[in-house]
């Protein structure tokens, strides 16, 4: 016998579990118009750069593809991890009115990350004196 306190809620629960998923209108209003600096999906591709114009064939051209398409499919259509992160993050930016502009990627110290960097200048500045 199911309390009576919760068996008010119950169909609530029921309700809102049988409900259509969310995931159907997840970006139905969120996909700005194309503008006057970036008219079509080619145009947004350049200007974010590191080689993302290569994808165009990907996007199909198609301004929804950009906007709707989400990190799975991307991985179905063959973008590799580093620019889907890279793509999804400036179509996020684009989004919420945020200028988009290429982000060059970093570039590695000669003598390694920060935290071991002491220990690779004494090793080569000792080495470099025999």
């Amino acid at each position: 016998m199911i309390p009576s306190r919760i068996s008010h809620k119950f169909p609530l629960f029921l309700r809102s579990s049988l409900a259509a998923p969310k995931a159907a209108y997840r970006f139905s209003s969120t996909i700005p118009k194309p503008s006057d600096q970036v008219p079509d999906v080619d145009a947004f591709l350049n200007k974010i750069g590191r080689n993302c114009n290569e994808l165009k064939d990907t996007f199909e051209n198609n301004w929804n593809n950009l906007f709707q398409w989400d990190s799975k499919i991307l991985k179905e259509k063959g973008v590799n991890i580093q620019q889907r992160k890279y793509i999804l993050k400036q179509v996020h930016n684009y989004r919420n009115n945020r200028p988009i502009h290429e982000i060059k990627l970093g570039k590695k110290s000669f003598f390694g990350g920060e935290r071991k960097r002491k220990a690779f200048t004494a090793k080569w500045k000792a080495e470099n004196k025999q």
